[in-house]
């Protein structure tokens, strides 16, 4: 990962009245709505969960899925420490109004902005011990494409990738970059996992796009596996 894809956030941006209005609810609303909602899923795990995720504290490893598979899997593995990293859009703003509430740790980062503070925190914070779920084709895309940041983090620590995936049977899927899913109350949320991955220290910078490519390929067969089933309500 080129160290511009992460920065760290210095000032607050100048939010309009609206955008201030809609943090304010996901500050305050989201996170009720979604422990509601989350509540009445059902979950069918026929692979279980990837070794130690669950521990307490988590396993030190890196948990990369699909932007699409957000909702789920931050239900799942709520209110358990799990660093988050979150971008400087307003959309990642108001991701990190809920994941906070939820327990997540933030490291604020971009694809688009300069600076290399947050990727060090985050590499800092793995030898330390801290767990890292990232979307890794966030947070604009293109959709079921990752980015090499979890390689990059992995040859520098020495932790492990696991690749997760979680698919409900029915959901509204939000008409975006990413086909957000939002699964519909009660419903049955069927997934699994693939890995490790390992990634080592002395990896040359050039030979980083095997390991990126092998990553992406793991994440597309779970969710080949897991989405057939899907019946989605496109919403606009």
């Amino acid at each position: 990962m080129a160290r511009d894809e992460f920065t760290e956030v210095t000032a607050a941006p100048a939010w309009s009245r609206k955008q201030q209005r809609l943090l304010g609810l996901a500050r305050t609303v989201t996170p009720a709505l979604l422990r509601g909602l989350g509540a009445s899923w059902r979950w069918d795990l026929p692979d279980g969960i990837p070794p130690g995720a669950f521990g307490q504290p988590p396993a030190t490893a890196i948990y990369v899925f699909w932007h699409r598979c957000l909702l789920p899997i931050a239900w799942i593995a709520r209110d358990r420490g799990f660093g988050v990293l979150v971008s400087q859009h307003f959309d990642g703003e108001m991701i990190s109004q809920t994941a906070e509430r939820l327990g997540y740790r933030l490291f604020r980062g971009s694809s688009t902005r300069g600076g290399g503070e947050a990727l060090e925190a985050m590499t800092a914070a793995l030898r330390s011990g801290q767990p890292l779920a990232l979307t890794v084709d966030g947070p604009r895309g293109p959709r079921f494409r990752a980015k090499r940041g979890a390689i990059e983090l992995a040859r520098a620590t020495g932790a492990p990738i696991y690749a997760l995936h979680a698919s409900p049977r029915r959901s509204w899927t939000v008409r975006s970059w990413d086909g957000f899913q939002v699964p519909k109350p009660f419903t049955v949320i069927r997934g699994g996992w693939a890995g490790p991955m390992h990634v080592a220290g002395s990896l040359a910078p050039d030979a980083m796009e095997t390991h990126r490519a092998e990553m992406e390929r793991m994440l597309n067969r779970l969710r080949r596996r897991w989405e057939p089933d899907t019946e989605e309500e496109i919403l606009a």
